[in-house]
């Protein structure tokens, strides 16, 4: 692997540390391999002699190198990681109509050591831990997108979905995928109380004309969002 190769998959802060190592051990020769171990085990608290043994043999016991491979490996095997910081769904702790258009939205951080890659979306996760007597729900293809946000960064995501006919509890899992569909982060659990008098959709309407009349209000049609779903795609 070039040193190309390394810069494209390094951030900015392992770039540092590794150029820093690189440059500690340049001026350290030696062709001693145990004395080779133990120079290469100081990059890392924590790192026994077996794991170095493995990149400096890999190098050709070749220091720089077994150091470079290293930091390349450790970026690389970096996972994306995500935190629920708060519920700024509105209407929050309301009842919802049966049949009803709702729209939940949470404020959540990148509490991760990389920034989340183009792609990355919040579904239902597939096996949803519904309240029982209610029925299953059938939109867990769902996907609606979140920004890339870099690590210690937040970002409020919303989704949308229709609640069930009938009254009750009913819950949802949400999770957050990167674009290869493999989960990361906390779960977000959402609990609906279903009612015939609730007044979750009318708060959530009201909330919406607020923020129309507050703005210019634009009369060229609205594109059709790719991420509303269909009635039919909900609950059947």
């Amino acid at each position: 692997m070039d040193n190309s190769d390394q810069q494209s998959t390094s951030t900015p802060i392992s770039d540092d540390i590794e150029q820093n190592f690189l440059t500690q051990f340049s001026s350290m020769v030696t062709t001693d391999k145990d004395e080779l171990i133990k120079q290469f085990q100081t990059i890392g608290e924590n790192l026994n002699s077996n794991t170095a043994m493995f990149f400096l043999d890999m190098s050709n016991w070749n220091l720089q190198a077994a150091v470079g491979y290293y930091f390349d490996f450790m970026t690389q095997s970096r996972q994306p990681s995500m935190r629920l910081v708060e519920d700024l769904t509105i209407g929050r702790g309301e009842k919802i109509t049966p049949n009803t258009a709702i729209k939940l939205t949470w404020l959540v951080q990148n509490n991760g050591e990389v920034a989340w890659p183009s792609g990355t979306y919040v579904g239902l996760k597939r096996q949803p831990n519904v309240i029982p007597n209610l029925p299953t729900l059938s939109y867990e293809d769902l996907k609606f997108y979140v920004p890339a946000i870099l690590p210690n960064e937040t970002v409020p995501v919303s989704v949308q979905l229709v609640s069930p006919p009938q009254e009750g509890v009913f819950e949802t899992v949400w999770v957050t995928y990167n674009p290869n569909g493999t989960s990361f982060g906390e779960e977000i659990i959402s609990r609906l109380e279903v009612s015939l008098d609730g007044t979750m959709a009318v708060t959530q309407q009201f909330s919406q004309l607020e923020t129309i009349s507050g703005s210019d209000v634009n009369f060229e049609p609205a594109e059709t969002q790719p991420n509303e779903p269909d009635d039919s795609d909900m609950f059947g």
